[in-house]
């Protein structure tokens, strides 16, 4: 099983995120590894709720959504560029 599949199967060799896709093999095979990159995964999710947070209240005080805001990061650069 792969994907949600597994998350829903309770198999033994289930842990959060691990869905059973690795194409390019990045995963660590060791338990030491393993559980480093599951910090920085933690790490790396914090941030960027920290991130969505940071955005809406960006949005809220200056009344502005963000995409209107700082168009380069969210639109062609091209559609930027003719502005």
């Amino acid at each position: 099983a792969f994907g949600t599949a597994k998350a829903r199967s309770n198999a033994p060799d289930y842990f959060p995120g691990n869905l059973g896709f690795d194409p390019l093999g990045l995963y660590p095979k060791d338990a030491e590894g393993q559980k480093e990159m599951q910090t920085k995964e933690l790490k790396n999710g914090r941030l960027a709720m920290i991130a969505v947070t940071a955005f809406a209240v960006q949005e809220f005080v200056s009344q502005t959504g963000v995409i209107d805001e700082t168009p380069l990061f969210f639109k062609p650069i091209g559609e930027v560029l003719r502005e």
